[in-house]
Protein backbone atom coordinates (compact mmCIF):
# COMPACT_ATOMS: atom_id res chain seq x y z
CA UNK A 1 0.00 0.00 0.00
CA UNK A 2 2.96 2.21 1.13
CA UNK A 3 4.39 1.33 -2.69
CA UNK A 4 0.77 2.60 -4.13
CA UNK A 5 0.94 6.24 -2.08
CA UNK A 6 4.70 7.43 -2.70
CA UNK A 7 3.91 6.10 -6.71
CA UNK A 8 1.00 8.34 -6.41
CA UNK A 9 2.86 11.26 -4.47
CA UNK A 10 5.60 11.14 -7.02
CA UNK A 11 3.60 11.70 -9.71
CA UNK A 12 0.98 14.67 -8.46
CA UNK A 13 4.91 16.14 -7.75
CA UNK A 14 5.82 15.56 -11.11
CA UNK A 15 2.63 17.29 -12.88
CA UNK A 16 2.83 20.14 -10.38
CA UNK A 17 6.53 20.74 -11.43
CA UNK A 18 4.93 20.87 -14.52
CA UNK A 19 2.77 23.61 -14.17
CA UNK A 20 2.72 26.41 -17.40
CA UNK A 21 3.55 28.64 -14.37
CA UNK A 22 7.14 27.01 -13.13
CA UNK A 23 7.83 25.36 -16.39
CA UNK A 24 8.17 29.49 -17.98
CA UNK A 25 8.93 30.84 -14.82
CA UNK A 26 11.53 32.52 -16.67
CA UNK A 27 9.29 34.56 -19.14
CA UNK A 28 7.63 36.08 -16.40
CA UNK A 29 8.28 39.79 -15.56
CA UNK A 30 9.08 40.78 -12.11
CA UNK A 31 6.33 42.66 -11.28
CA UNK A 32 4.32 39.61 -12.21
CA UNK A 33 6.28 37.23 -9.94
CA UNK A 34 5.73 39.93 -6.90
CA UNK A 35 2.09 39.62 -7.56
CA UNK A 36 2.68 35.43 -7.07
CA UNK A 37 4.03 35.41 -4.58
CA UNK A 38 1.77 38.47 -2.61
CA UNK A 39 -1.12 36.59 -3.21
CA UNK A 40 0.83 33.33 -2.09
CA UNK A 41 1.39 35.13 1.11
CA UNK A 42 -2.82 34.28 1.74
CA UNK A 43 -2.08 31.11 1.75
CA UNK A 44 0.45 30.95 3.79
CA UNK A 45 -1.20 33.18 6.67
CA UNK A 46 -3.83 30.85 6.53
CA UNK A 47 -1.36 27.55 7.61
CA UNK A 48 -1.44 28.18 11.05
CA UNK A 49 -5.33 28.38 11.25
CA UNK A 50 -5.13 24.77 9.26
CA UNK A 51 -2.65 23.73 12.20
CA UNK A 52 -4.56 24.30 14.97
CA UNK A 53 -8.08 23.08 13.49
CA UNK A 54 -5.85 19.64 12.70
CA UNK A 55 -4.58 19.69 16.45
CA UNK A 56 -8.34 19.76 17.84
CA UNK A 57 -9.80 17.54 15.62
CA UNK A 58 -6.87 14.46 15.97
CA UNK A 59 -7.63 12.03 19.03
CA UNK A 60 -3.74 10.42 18.35
CA UNK A 61 -1.98 12.02 21.25
CA UNK A 62 1.30 11.22 19.43
CA UNK A 63 0.40 12.77 16.39
CA UNK A 64 -0.96 15.84 18.03
CA UNK A 65 2.89 16.13 19.75
CA UNK A 66 3.84 15.86 16.16
CA UNK A 67 1.41 18.63 14.70
CA UNK A 68 1.77 20.72 17.26
CA UNK A 69 5.87 20.88 17.22
CA UNK A 70 5.63 21.73 13.69
CA UNK A 71 3.44 24.39 14.01
CA UNK A 72 5.41 26.01 17.25
CA UNK A 73 8.07 26.64 14.49
CA UNK A 74 6.34 29.28 13.40
CA UNK A 75 6.46 31.44 16.75
CA UNK A 76 10.38 30.21 17.49
CA UNK A 77 12.21 31.59 20.66
CA UNK A 78 15.72 31.72 21.70
CA UNK A 79 17.59 29.35 24.03
CA UNK A 80 16.81 31.99 26.73
CA UNK A 81 12.95 31.75 25.59
CA UNK A 82 12.43 35.10 24.09
CA UNK A 83 10.31 35.25 20.90
CA UNK A 84 12.39 35.71 17.82
CA UNK A 85 10.66 36.98 14.46
CA UNK A 86 7.41 34.97 13.41
CA UNK A 87 7.51 32.95 10.16
CA UNK A 88 5.24 35.51 9.02
CA UNK A 89 7.56 38.21 9.73
CA UNK A 90 10.01 37.24 7.89
CA UNK A 91 8.10 36.13 5.04
CA UNK A 92 7.49 39.48 4.90
CA UNK A 93 10.74 40.60 5.17
CA UNK A 94 11.71 38.77 2.04
CA UNK A 95 8.99 40.03 -0.13
CA UNK A 96 10.41 43.65 0.82
CA UNK A 97 13.89 42.15 0.04
CA UNK A 98 12.83 40.56 -3.23
CA UNK A 99 11.27 44.33 -4.06
CA UNK A 100 7.85 44.62 -2.92
CA UNK A 101 6.71 47.32 -0.75
CA UNK A 102 4.71 47.72 2.15
CA UNK A 103 1.96 48.63 1.08
CA UNK A 104 2.11 46.54 -2.21
CA UNK A 105 1.92 43.21 0.53
CA UNK A 106 -0.55 44.62 3.05
CA UNK A 107 -2.96 46.51 0.27
CA UNK A 108 -3.13 44.24 -2.18
CA UNK A 109 -6.38 42.69 -2.07
CA UNK A 110 -7.16 38.99 -1.87
CA UNK A 111 -8.32 37.63 -5.19
CA UNK A 112 -11.56 35.67 -5.38
CA UNK A 113 -9.74 32.37 -6.71
CA UNK A 114 -7.09 32.81 -3.50
CA UNK A 115 -9.83 33.29 -1.48
CA UNK A 116 -11.64 30.49 -2.86
CA UNK A 117 -8.54 27.95 -2.82
CA UNK A 118 -8.27 29.01 1.07
CA UNK A 119 -11.46 28.34 1.49
CA UNK A 120 -11.75 25.31 -0.14
CA UNK A 121 -8.50 24.00 1.43
CA UNK A 122 -10.31 24.46 5.05
CA UNK A 123 -13.29 22.31 4.18
CA UNK A 124 -11.58 19.67 2.91
CA UNK A 125 -10.09 19.25 6.58
CA UNK A 126 -13.33 19.82 7.58
CA UNK A 127 -14.83 17.10 5.69
CA UNK A 128 -12.80 14.25 7.45
CA UNK A 129 -14.62 15.10 10.55
CA UNK A 130 -16.97 11.95 11.42
CA UNK A 131 -15.48 10.59 8.74
CA UNK A 132 -14.33 6.57 8.65
CA UNK A 133 -10.85 7.09 7.85
CA UNK A 134 -10.95 10.77 8.90
CA UNK A 135 -7.94 11.05 11.37
CA UNK A 136 -5.54 9.46 8.74
CA UNK A 137 -7.14 12.17 6.13
CA UNK A 138 -6.28 14.61 8.47
CA UNK A 139 -2.75 13.69 8.55
CA UNK A 140 -2.51 13.05 5.08
CA UNK A 141 -4.38 16.48 3.51
CA UNK A 142 -2.59 18.53 6.25
CA UNK A 143 1.11 16.65 4.97
CA UNK A 144 0.73 16.86 1.52
CA UNK A 145 -0.68 20.33 0.99
CA UNK A 146 1.13 22.53 3.87
CA UNK A 147 4.38 20.85 3.60
CA UNK A 148 5.36 18.66 0.49
CA UNK A 149 3.62 20.69 -2.01
CA UNK A 150 4.87 24.13 -0.24
CA UNK A 151 8.24 22.66 -0.41
CA UNK A 152 7.92 22.09 -4.50
CA UNK A 153 6.33 25.48 -5.13
CA UNK A 154 8.94 27.14 -3.34
CA UNK A 155 11.70 25.21 -5.00
CA UNK A 156 9.97 26.14 -8.56
CA UNK A 157 9.65 29.53 -7.67
CA UNK A 158 13.16 29.74 -5.90
CA UNK A 159 14.90 29.52 -9.90
CA UNK A 160 13.63 33.40 -9.98
CA UNK A 161 13.74 34.56 -6.23
CA UNK A 162 17.61 33.56 -6.13
CA UNK A 163 18.24 36.19 -8.47
CA UNK A 164 17.92 38.60 -5.59
CA UNK A 165 18.19 36.11 -2.48
CA UNK A 166 20.76 33.45 -1.52
CA UNK A 167 20.62 30.47 0.61
CA UNK A 168 23.18 32.31 2.87
CA UNK A 169 26.05 30.95 0.91
CA UNK A 170 26.35 34.68 -1.14
CA UNK A 171 27.84 37.81 -0.15
CA UNK A 172 26.07 39.51 -3.01
CA UNK A 173 22.64 38.72 -2.24
CA UNK A 174 20.68 39.37 0.90
CA UNK A 175 20.01 35.56 2.42
CA UNK A 176 16.04 34.15 2.50
CA UNK A 177 15.33 33.46 5.80
CA UNK A 178 11.59 32.46 4.52
CA UNK A 179 11.35 31.02 0.86
CA UNK A 180 14.34 28.87 1.41
CA UNK A 181 14.29 27.24 4.73
CA UNK A 182 10.45 26.05 3.99
CA UNK A 183 11.88 24.75 1.01
CA UNK A 184 14.48 22.79 2.69
CA UNK A 185 12.71 21.65 5.87
CA UNK A 186 8.97 21.07 4.36
CA UNK A 187 10.28 18.83 1.87
CA UNK A 188 9.41 15.03 1.25
CA UNK A 189 13.22 14.36 1.06
CA UNK A 190 12.43 10.63 1.32
CA UNK A 191 9.72 8.29 0.48
CA UNK A 192 7.78 7.04 2.92
CA UNK A 193 9.04 4.29 4.97
CA UNK A 194 12.23 5.80 4.16
CA UNK A 195 12.68 8.06 6.64
CA UNK A 196 15.88 8.63 8.92
CA UNK A 197 16.10 10.39 11.87
CA UNK A 198 19.67 10.83 10.84
CA UNK A 199 20.54 14.65 10.15
CA UNK A 200 17.07 15.11 11.00
CA UNK A 201 13.38 14.75 9.71
CA UNK A 202 11.51 17.21 7.53
CA UNK A 203 7.97 18.28 8.14
CA UNK A 204 7.06 16.12 5.45
CA UNK A 205 9.10 13.35 6.80
CA UNK A 206 7.67 13.70 10.63
CA UNK A 207 4.26 13.56 9.91
CA UNK A 208 4.76 10.46 7.23
CA UNK A 209 5.92 8.45 9.78
CA UNK A 210 2.16 8.68 11.06
CA UNK A 211 0.60 8.16 7.64
CA UNK A 212 2.38 5.05 7.33
CA UNK A 213 1.22 3.82 10.31
CA UNK A 214 -2.19 5.07 9.99
CA UNK A 215 -2.98 3.37 6.63
CA UNK A 216 -3.94 0.01 7.63
CA UNK A 217 -6.29 -0.91 4.43
CA UNK A 218 -7.29 -0.27 1.06
CA UNK A 219 -9.80 2.01 2.15
CA UNK A 220 -8.07 3.63 4.43
CA UNK A 221 -5.26 4.39 1.45
CA UNK A 222 -7.81 5.67 -1.54
CA UNK A 223 -9.10 7.96 0.78
CA UNK A 224 -5.83 9.37 1.29
CA UNK A 225 -5.00 9.50 -2.26
CA UNK A 226 -8.42 11.35 -3.03
CA UNK A 227 -7.80 14.19 -0.54
CA UNK A 228 -4.06 14.17 -1.95
CA UNK A 229 -5.37 14.49 -5.24
CA UNK A 230 -8.01 17.55 -4.39
CA UNK A 231 -4.54 18.84 -2.41
CA UNK A 232 -3.09 18.76 -5.60
CA UNK A 233 -5.96 20.59 -7.43
CA UNK A 234 -6.20 22.94 -5.33
CA UNK A 235 -2.86 24.36 -5.15
CA UNK A 236 -3.03 23.89 -9.53
CA UNK A 237 -6.25 26.55 -8.56
CA UNK A 238 -4.16 28.87 -7.47
CA UNK A 239 -1.56 29.16 -10.16
CA UNK A 240 -3.82 28.73 -12.97
CA UNK A 241 -5.65 32.24 -11.90
CA UNK A 242 -2.19 33.90 -12.93
CA UNK A 243 -2.35 32.52 -16.73
CA UNK A 244 -6.08 32.78 -17.07
CA UNK A 245 -7.09 36.32 -15.41
CA UNK A 246 -3.72 38.38 -16.16
CA UNK A 247 -3.74 38.78 -20.05
CA UNK A 248 -0.23 40.51 -19.78
CA UNK A 249 1.40 37.01 -18.11
CA UNK A 250 -0.49 34.62 -20.51
CA UNK A 251 1.00 36.92 -23.40
CA UNK A 252 4.33 36.58 -22.25
CA UNK A 253 3.58 32.05 -22.18
CA UNK A 254 1.61 32.35 -25.89
CA UNK A 255 4.89 34.08 -27.13
CA UNK A 256 7.49 31.73 -25.69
Amino acid sequence: MIETLNDFEISLIAKFRAHPLFSQIDAIAWKDLLAVLIQRRFLSLSIVNLYEFVIDALTDEQIKRTVRGILNEEFPRNTKGVPLPSHRELLFQDLLNLGATSDMILITPETSTTQKVRHESYQQLVSCLGKQHGQVGLVAFLRFWAEVLVSVEYSCLWQRMSERLSNGQSRHKIRSEFYYFHMIHDSRHSDIGQESILGGLTHSQELAIHLKRLISSQEALAYCLNLQENAYQLKCQFYDQFINERPNLHLAYAQT
